[in-house]
């Protein structure tokens, strides 16, 4: 028997859910199974008879508190009106799905139901995978995806990264903990001659003293008490490739004299033997401390400071980087999503402002754990202001700026003159007073450091 024009018989739509490719499942205002058609019994491997009726939470067993709370939030939020829709995609069975929760409601908006489909993206995602890859080879001129910025203070350090990658050598990178310096390391390293060959790191604050000088340059069978057999240290072990030496500053002296020794000569001796070992290494130091402070106050040796001080790459804070803040944060965004298989999100303008006028004290490490968390927690397909951590959404204190906000001129003027006195008075504090060194320091000519000093009123 033939339908009215205009009226479906419910039949056919049955049929046709019946019949599509993607997995479709509803469940009723009760939250309990009511359809299930045979796409999603196939992808998630179910039989529908053993499930229609069930409340969705009873399926997850007591073993799953973690999932069940999840699922019973992101259903509370689709019936509430918080969230208009949620997407998630999961891996499973070598497929990849992507999940999508909608409310359905009647013309009075009356809550029906949640309907959920599953859609089979495999191939979907392995394409965008390789794309993100050759993206972030194109964007990233350095092959390092979170080495990003196109602020002003970063720009030299990519064309100091670029052209000392061509010599072999010696690098001193500085800054403050979190600003990447590692990942200049790396840059440097890929992009040098010896880049098919090893980078090894050595963390010099990790190691105890008496494990340090064992661990760089080796020993020999007997060399002390459980030197069972020989083994080759650090520099051996770059042989060809670059060494990087990060916290340099914890280094003990005793060491550090090995260390100048092996930059001078080139060669290494292993604990409990007298034979020179040549190596062919680039070295790479790095440290959070100010090197000129700490060979004043005799805890770093002044002709190694020198050795290793042959290209300077200093790494600002991302404080004062702030247009460099939302690329860094949408490139952690992306890779976390590819990571913990969800749609790529877009950043939400109240989460964008408290990213932008947050402080920073971690730096750019702060920011990628920031993003990883929000990644983590939304069940939207936004990152909104209440996925970033406590920190980045407390009040600030009263009459604070933004970062991402310019002073006004005349505090700008003022701000410029009071950091320049404080970087003389600090260079000339490091350098015992010593007008040339204190100017070779700041990198100005001694006739520019007297002028500043007496426009300033620097004694």
């Amino acid at each position: 028997m033939g339908s009215e024009k205009g009226i479906v018989d419910p039949a056919v739509y049955r049929a046709i859910l019946a019949s599509m490719g993607d997995g479709i499942v509803f469940l009723d205002t009760e939250d309990c199974f009511a359809y299930i058609n045979a796409a999603a019994e196939k992808i998630r491997g179910i039989r529908a008879e053993n499930y229609l009726g069930r409340h969705i939470l009873s399926i997850f067993g007591t073993h799953s508190n973690h999932t069940s709370e999840r699922v019973r939030k992101l259903l509370a939020a689709l019936r509430s009106g918080v969230l208009p829709f949620h997407v998630h995609v999961i891996e499973t069975r070598g497929r990849i799905f992507e999940n999508s929760y909608y409310p359905i409601r009647d013309k009075g908006g009356n809550y029906l139901g949640t309907l959920m489909m599953s859609r089979d993206i495999t191939e979907k995602e392995r394409l965008k995978a390789e794309n993100l890859t050759l993206r972030e080879q194109v964007l990233s001129e350095f092959g390092c995806c979170d080495l990003v910025g196109s602020s002003d203070v970063m720009r030299p350090i990519f064309q100091i990264i670029n052209a000392a990658a061509a010599v072999d050598s010696t690098i001193l990178i500085t800054g403050e903990s979190g600003t990447g310096k590692e990942l200049v390391a790396r840059a440097v390293h890929q992009h040098s001659a010896r880049k098919d060959l090893p980078m090894i790191k050595v963390n010099c604050a990790a190691l105890p003293d008496t494990l340090l000088e064992s661990e760089l340059f080796g020993h020999e069978k007997g060399a002390f008490t459980g030197a069972i057999k020989e083994r080759k240290g650090k520099f051996e072990q770059a042989h060809g490739g670059t060494i990087f030496l990060d916290e340099i500053a914890e280094m003990p002296l005793a060491a550090q004299a090995k260390l100048l020794r092996v930059l001078q000569e080139r060669t290494v001796e292993r604990l409990g033997s007298t034979r020179e070992i040549r190596v062919d290494v680039r070295i790479i130091a790095a440290t959070n401390r100010d090197l000129r402070r700490e060979v004043t106050a005799g805890r770093f040796r002044e002709d190694l400071f020198y050795r290793l001080n042959v290209i300077p790459i200093h790494i600002p804070p991302l404080r004062e980087r702030t247009e460099d803040i939302l690329a860094l944060a949408r490139q952690f965004l992306n890779r976390f999503a590819e990571k913990m298989h969800k749609p790529v999100m877009e950043i939400a303008p109240e989460a964008q402002k408290a990213l932008l006028e947050y402080s920073y004290p971690g730096n750019v490490r702060e920011l990628e754990n920031a993003v990883e968390r929000a990644v983590a927690l939304s069940l939207g397909s936004n990152l909104r202001l209440g996925d970033l951590p406590s920190e980045f959404t407390a009040p600030r204190p009263a009459g604070a700026q933004p970062l991402s906000q310019p002073a006004s001129p005349a505090s700008l003027a003022d701000s410029v003159h009071s950091m320049e006195k404080n970087a003389i008075e600090e260079a000339l504090r490091s350098t015992g007073n010593k007008k040339g060194d204190a100017a070779r320091l700041l990198g100005i000519s001694r006739k520019t450091l007297w002028e500043k000093m007496k426009q300033l009123g620097v004694t």
